[in-house]
């Protein structure tokens, strides 16, 4: 194994232990020392790429988000149905959010921390931006392939879908209800059938 290798590897295990610590514990129960401990690194290992916890704890939603992203964008990739797209989009950046776990939950914990902290806030805009990138990328494909018309302003629609998801995942934080959640996403196709129309 060469060094670059070697330490890009323990720059991973930081990270992935960080993920795991923000997902247990949350950011204030997260100390540096519980994750170099859940790495297997020294203090000063960790200290050397992440001088601080904000820092670490970024790259570590990161690297979630960057997980929860890469299924959505997977699932919508099979997708050919207009209505099937927006409707399933919905329910697939749920399901994503879901199946990691409290991933939501750290996003939110996340959320309140950030006024606190400016390395925090200045991640709040990428963290909207990866969602908004993948709805963006479905419509570009289905406008480009000439299979939808909007009947909306994007600049309108991608939001609404975001918000409908972020909405949903408090929703779901706070009740665990996913019988309520899945009643109310399955009158998106209504909604989403008012906002494009498919091109005969």
């Amino acid at each position: 194994m060469t060094g670059a290798t070697a330490t890009e590897s323990t720059r991973d295990q930081i990270i992935h232990a960080a993920a795991d610590s923000l997902l247990e514990s949350g950011y204030s129960g997260t100390s540096v020392r519980s994750i170099a401990a859940k790495a297997g690194v020294a203090i000063g290992n960790l200290q050397y790429w992440f001088p601080t916890k904000s820092e670490l704890l970024v790259e570590a939603w990161r690297y979630l988000t960057g997980r929860s992203v890469e299924e959505l964008r997977q699932a919508l990739n099979q997708l050919t149905d207009p209505l099937e797209v927006l409707e399933v989009g919905v329910e697939s950046i749920w399901d994503s959010l879901r199946r990691l776990g409290d991933i939501q939950l750290a996003a939110f914990d996340l959320l309140v921390q950030a006024p606190r902290t400016e390395r925090l806030r200045a991640y709040l805009p990428e963290l909207f931006t990866r969602y908004r990138e993948v709805i963006q990328e479905q419509l570009d494909r289905l406008e480009e392939d000439g299979r939808i018309r909007l009947t909306v302003p994007r600049e309108v629609l991608v939001p609404l879908v975001l918000n409908t998801v972020l909405g949903f995942g408090l929703y779901y934080v706070v009740t665990r209800d996913d019988e309520s959640c899945l009643r109310a996403l399955s009158a998106f196709r209504q909604l989403a059938g008012s906002l494009v129309e498919a091109v005969e």
